[in-house]
């Protein structure tokens, strides 16, 4: 989606939304949090999100669990 084109539909549709709203980032510890950047096709409606720091992945990968 960061290249402007959907994976799920490939139009050239997607238009990113910064979050500014605290309620729905990434909680990481007390006052500090991840923000996040919506890509919206809107030609489908399919949506990815992702962290608008990339400072703050590190402290991410420490507090929360790794899929295996």
């Amino acid at each position: 989606m960061k290249d402007g084109i959907c994976p799920k539909c490939k139009a050239k549709e997607v238009h990113v939304v910064e979050n500014t709203a605290w309620r729905f980032a990434i909680h990481i510890k007390f006052l500090q949090k991840a923000m996040l950047n919506y890509h919206i096709c809107t030609s489908c409606g399919y949506v990815e999100l992702f962290v608008q720091e990339k400072s703050v992945l590190p402290r991410i990968a420490e507090k929360y669990p790794k899929v295996n």
